[in-house]
């Protein structure tokens, strides 16, 4: 099974979903397929599906991810 990191909830941005989402975080703290939880929220995976550069701070990236489980989208 692969690694799974954890992140901290406050590093969701802009308009987030129950299975999808956006993650602000420095450039390299996640890649394409990094799976991952939130910090107090163990029991819901999600993945990184794409990862973008953030036009206001080019040391960031936007990530976004999809939750692992129940996701109908998650391919």
């Amino acid at each position: 099974m692969r690694d799974v990191v954890s992140f901290d909830p406050k590093s969701r941005y802009g308009k987030t979903a129950e299975r999808w989402g956006n993650l602000l975080l420095p450039e390299g703290a996640a890649h394409v397929d990094t799976r991952f939880v939130f910090e107090g929220e163990r029991e819901t995976a999600y993945r990184v599906l794409r990862v973008n550069v953030f036009p206001k701070d080019p040391a960031k990236r936007l990530y976004y991810y999809l939750r692992t489980a129940d996701n109908p989208s998650n391919s």
